[in-house]
């Protein structure tokens, strides 16, 4: 007989086997992010990238606040499990080059530039 914490963590760890969650996962353990974000440097349509999203505020391991018109995505282990895997999933998940590299494209990606934000701002000042 499953006991409801052996089916909490069962869930967790069912969170972790998908190789996109993950990325999420690291991506926001890099910096937090709106799924405008995530959808960019993932190349998801944003759709399968909300979806993965839920599933990992369902378990516990990220949480999301308003800003503005963005919803914005950000770690928030709340016990003990959650921390430890987490753990695991930053050591593990990518190499050394693969961390490198969404670093850098991670420090590229701005939500107000992917919404078109920025563009106008721009585009003003240029003009002014």
């Amino acid at each position: 007989m499953e006991t409801r914490i052996f089916k909490s963590t069962l869930r967790k760890l069912k969170a972790l086997s998908d190789g996109t969650r993950m990325k999420i996962l690291a991506m926001l353990s890099v910096r937090s992010m709106c799924v405008c974000e995530l959808t960019h440097v993932l190349g998801l349509a944003q759709p399968t990238v909300s979806r993965h999203l839920k599933q990992l505020e369902d378990t516990g391991f990220i949480n999301s606040r308003r800003e503005g018109n963005w919803t914005i995505y950000f770690l928030d282990p709340e016990d003990k499990v959650i921390s430890q895997l987490l753990d695991l999933v930053m050591a593990n998940a990518l190499s050394e080059l693969e961390w490198h590299e969404l670093k850098k494209t991670l420090n590229a990606v701005d939500r107000c530039s992917i919404s078109g934000n920025g563009r106008d701002k721009t585009a003003k000042e240029n003009t002014a």
